[in-house]
C-alpha cells in the first residue's frame, strides 16, 4: 500500500505548498488535495518535483451536480478540465462529488426537487459518460459516498453499496469508488463486512477515526484490524489520510501512524 497526506487538513499551521515539504519529511509516498482552481498550481509542482512526492489524488468536479441531468453538460466540461489541470501535475486519479458543497462543505440544496430515481439514473449517465474521457487519459475516476448524519447533510450518494453498484454497471477498471471508513463508520458500520463485500470496485482509501475525523486512536474505529480485512483483499492501492491531529502535532501523529500502518 501506499500512504498519502491529504493537505488540506493535516499540518494546518504552514502554508498549504509547504504541506508538501512537511509531508515529506513525515515519511508519506504522496499527497492529495480538494479543489486545484483555487491553488498556486505552479507552486504544488514545483515541490513535488523537490520532495520526490506524487500527487495521488485531486477533485474533478467543477461546476454542476452528478445527480441533476441538467447539469451533465456542465459537469462533463468540467471533469476535461480538470484532467487537463491533472497532467500538468502526474495526477492520475481524480475524485468526483454527487452534489455541490459550500465552502463549509455542507450540500447547497438544488433549487428545484429531484426524485431519488432521477438522481441515480443522472448519475450513472454521467459515469458513463466520464469514463471513455478517464480511458483516454489513462487515470483513474472515483466517486466517494459521504455520511450525511454530520459533515454533508443532504449528500446524494452516502452507502458503500449504492456507490459499488453503479461503478459495477459502469464496467470501466478507470471508474472506481473511493471508500472512506470515517464516512461509512457514520452512515452504516460493519467496516470490515462492506470491505469484503465491495473491495472489488475499490480505487482508494480514506481514513479518519468517529467521532471528530481526527487520527485513528482517538475513537472508536480499531483501524489495525480494518487494514487487515483492507490487505487480506487483495488491495496493494492508496491509503489516503484525510484527517485533522488531535493532541499533538500532525509530524508527530502521521510518522506514529506510518510506522504503525507499514507493520501490518
Amino acid at each position: 500500500m501506499k500512504f498519502s497526506c491529504c493537505i488540506e487538513m493535516l499540518f494546518p499551521e504552514v502554508s498549504f505548498v509547504e504541506r508538501i515539504y512537511r509531508a515529506g519529511e513525515a515519511g508519506f509516498d504522496c499527497v492529495e488535495f480538494w479543489c486545484w482552481e483555487d491553488k498556486d498550481l505552479p507552486a504544488i509542482r514545483k515541490a513535488l518535483d523537490e520532495t520526490g512526492l506524487e500527487a495521488a489524488l485531486m477533485q474533478g468536479n467543477l461546476r454542476g451536480r452528478m445527480v441533476d441531468p441538467a447539469d451533465r453538460a456542465l459537469y462533463v466540461e468540467g471533469a476535461r478540465r480538470s484532467v487537463e489541470a491533472a497532467k500538468a501535475l502526474g495526477v492520475r486519479r481524480l475524485f468526483f462529488m454527487s452534489d455541490v458543497l459550500r465552502a463549509d462543505r455542507s450540500v447547497e440544496p438544488a433549487p428545484y426537487p429531484l426524485s431519488e430515481e432521477t438522481k441515480r439514473a443522472a448519475t450513472l449517465a454521467v459515469l458513463r459518460e466520464l469514463a471513455p474521457l478517464a480511458e483516454a487519459a489513462d487515470m483513474t475516476f472515483l466517486i466517494e459516498p459521504l455520511n450525511t448524519k454530520v459533515d454533508h447533510r443532504g449528500y446524494s450518494l452516502c452507502h458503500s453499496d449504492d456507490g459499488a453498484d453503479l461503478i459495477r454497471q459502469v464496467g470501466s477498471p478507470h471508474v472506481r469508488l473511493l471508500y472512506d471508513a470515517y464516512h461509512m463508520q457514520i452512515m452504516e458500520g460493519d467496516l470490515i463486512g462492506h470491505i469484503r463485500a465491495n473491495h472489488d470496485t475499490f480505487g482508494y482509501f480514506h481514513v479518519a477515526d468517529v467521532p471528530g475525523r481526527c487520527q485513528p486512536g482517538t475513537g472508536e474505529i480499531c483501524y489495525e484490524n480494518v487494514l487487515r480485512a483492507l490487505k487480506a483483499t487483495g488491495y496493494d492501492g492508496y491509503v489516503g489520510f484525510e484527517f485533522s491531529s488531535r493532541g499533538a502535532p500532525s509530524a508527530q501523529v502521521t510518522r506514529t501512524l506510518l510506522e504503525t500502518f507499514r507493520k501490518l
